[in-house]
């Protein structure tokens, strides 16, 4: 949780090993992000903030070959449900989507392979009140079944809606980590 430029977003990139830190270490699952980063990322979803895919494919096809990096991971009727759920239109190409819509198609993919461990970077932005709505109903019974969500966001009634803990980001620098209910 932290205003716009705090260091949310940089925090995520650290923790995928898209950049790496310039003191300290970062560690999921016990294991250095930098060591084996392979083996993290096949355990974990992510939801960057600014999500760029192939606007000339359909949304099914989008799945199919993120689905293909991650063989026996993608269950049809999984991704059946995510799409009614979000009212996501699977043959439509993806150039053709709203900004929302595309939201949508990205948190399908995080979520499609129904990992360990979400990375979400402001997953509702974009999205109408409805669909935001949906997703953190489905973002709650993604955690109820035991996978880890870690999210980014300057909303803190969102973050009160579906988090237990909460660490609070100003300026590059952690300032507070504490129970939800501690921080109301």
């Amino acid at each position: 949780l932290g205003p716009n430029g705090a260091g949310k977003t940089t925090t995520i990139r650290l923790m995928l090993d898209l950049i790496r830190p310039t003191t300290g270490t970062v560690r999921i699952f016990g294991q250095e992000c930098n060591s084996g980063p392979s083996t993290i990322r096949a355990r974990i979803g992510y939801l960057p903030g600014e999500l760029s895919i192939y606007e000339g494919m359909t949304v099914r096809a989008v799945i199919d070959l993120f689905g293909s990096l991650r063989p026996g991971s993608i269950r049809k009727d999984w991704f059946g449900e995510l799409c009614a759920r979000l009212d996501l239109r699977s043959e439509a190409r993806v150039g053709e989507l709203s900004t929302g819509n595309r939201q949508k198609v990205g948190i399908v993919l995080a979520l499609i392979a129904e990992p360990e461990l979400l990375i979400l970077d402001e997953p509702r932005s974009g999205l109408d009140p409805l669909a935001q709505r949906e997703v953190l109903r489905i973002l709650r019974e993604i955690r109820d079944r035991g996978s880890t969500i870690f999210f980014s966001s300057h909303n803190l009634p969102e973050v009160e809606s579906i988090c237990d803990r909460v660490a609070m980001i100003r300026r590059g620098e952690l300032v507070a980590i504490s129970q939800v209910d501690e921080i109301v």
